[in-house]
């Protein structure tokens, strides 16, 4: 009888903590923000390049990246690449400037400074031997046209219609030595036009997404460590995505991910309501007709804004199809942000996947606080996290890391503050998630070997 009551007790005490462990699931707990170092804003070799025009721009790192234990920073001002160790240490400088073939390698240096020619630098990959693979852009302008065709607005008003960016991937080694040039069918062959995303999978191979200018199709190209082309798969969104559905309806592709594993892409759509009537659309004839003179302007004007206004633009969803290459077919989808409609406040959106494939939200609260929300490939929550951002400073380049870990600069007047969240405080930051019964199980388990060890 006793053990009876004492069997009974523990399941009682089991169920009680597992109720109150899984009440928690709601709470939103504010993520301590860790400050690793700064580096002092400026053109010398070991500042980094920050402009604030008169007009308003402001131009500083376009990219920072954090892999292998080591943040890596695109200065855009400056054109180079720093390679910074967590304590703060500058232990790589790769910058735009005649290439240095006179160094000494058998010299053991804590700090390597190397030149190469680039015209502009672009996006930056590290795989996991620290090798650098760097977009190289240039501007390449396409032949004058011998005619101006003058229906064509572009001919006219677009002084820039002719240039366009190419680019050539260049690989370098983790001290900054120059391995070889590729493009898009490998090793010196043609530029790639349009780079979308450059990723390493788990399999070390290098991939890289390039986009038409309406970014309705997409190319990705997959190499392997050497450069050497493995293959390529041509994608148009309206093959993925049945544009069927969207019948009086509004339907963008907000951005395409690649993921870690081999054929794996991440399609971020949102879907809007509408009630405008595109088939009242006048015709380019009507448009483009004579010039007439517009009595009364000011009520037209109002007339006109008036029955702009009357057009509705709801959010219906937001929603990330895992869309498998393979196979050709959407594996999984994952919808949030269902009819925003008549709400306020900004909505959540997607925010980039680490390696293990866990999605990341993004939601701002006000304009110092944000909050971030994790969840697996099967649309369960992992955690909910608050960041509170003080505003003594600019904060950019707030991105997810391949582990999961959140990375972020803030800009201040004198310096560049590198800022970390860990994933292990991001995602298992305490006891204040929803735990199956399996992982409590466990958990108890863990802990009961700990204490008889």
């Amino acid at each position: 009888m006793n053990n009876k009551k004492i069997i009974l007790f523990s399941i009682i005490s089991i169920s009680i903590l597992f109720f109150l462990f899984g009440c928690s699931r709601k709470r939103v707990t504010e993520l301590k923000k860790e400050r690793l170092f700064s580096i002092p804003i400026g053109v010398k070799e070991e500042q980094i390049g920050v402009l604030r025009e008169r007009n308003g721009r402001f131009i500083g790192p376009s990219l920072l990246l954090f892999k292998n234990g080591f943040y890596y920073l695109v200065d855009t001002v400056n054109q180079k690449i720093l390679k910074i160790t967590t304590p703060g240490d500058i232990i790589l400088i790769l910058s735009k400037g005649e290439s240095e073939d006179n160094r000494d390698d058998d010299v053991l240096r804590t700090k390597q400074r190397v030149s190469y020619y680039f015209n502009q630098i672009g996006s930056v990959a590290i795989d996991s031997e620290n090798n650098l693979w760097i977009e190289d852009k240039y501007l390449e302008k396409e032949p004058e046209k011998d005619e101006i065709d003058l229906l064509d607005i572009n001919d006219t008003f677009d002084d820039q219609s002719n240039e366009i960016y190419k680019s050539y991937i260049l690989k370098f080694d983790r001290v900054g030595r120059f391995i070889f040039k590729l493009g898009k069918g490998g090793i010196d062959t043609d530029p790639f036009y349009y780079i979308y995303k450059m990723v390493i999978d788990d399999y070390g191979n290098f991939l890289v997404l390039t986009a038409d200018d309406d970014w309705a199709s997409w190319v990705l190209y997959r190499f392997d460590s050497d450069g050497n082309l493995i293959n390529k798969h041509e994608l148009v969104g309206e093959r993925i995505i049945d544009v069927k559905e969207t019948d009086n309806n509004a339907l963008f592709i907000m951005d395409l991910v690649p993921s870690y594993s081999e054929n794996l892409l991440l399609f971020w759509i949102s879907l809007y309501e509408t009630d405008f009537d595109t088939t009242e659309v006048k015709k380019e004839e009507e448009i483009w007709g004579e010039e007439i003179e517009i009595e009364n302007f000011d009520e037209f004007t109002k007339e006109e804004e008036a029955s702009q206004n009357k057009y509705l633009r709801d959010l219906l969803n937001y929603k990330l199809i895992y869309f498998d290459i393979g196979s050709e077919k959407i594996e999984k989808t994952y919808t949030w942000e269902n009819r925003l409609s008549n709400q306020q406040g900004s909505t959540t959106e997607f925010f980039g996947i680490d390696r293990e494939t866990n999605g990341f939200l993004w939601k701002y609260v006000d304009s110092t606080k944000s909050i971030i929300t994790v969840f697996r490939p099967n649309g369960s929550i992992i955690a909910r996290r608050s960041f509170i951002f003080e505003d003594d400073g600019i904060w950019t380049n707030v991105h997810v890391d391949e582990d999961g870990s959140i990375s972020a600069l803030k800009i201040d007047r004198a310096n560049v503050h590198f800022y970390r969240w860990r994933s292990d405080k991001l995602i298992s930051g305490g006891r204040d998630e929803k735990l199956t019964f399996k992982e409590f199980v466990s958990d108890m388990v863990e802990a009961f070997k700990k204490a008889n060890r």
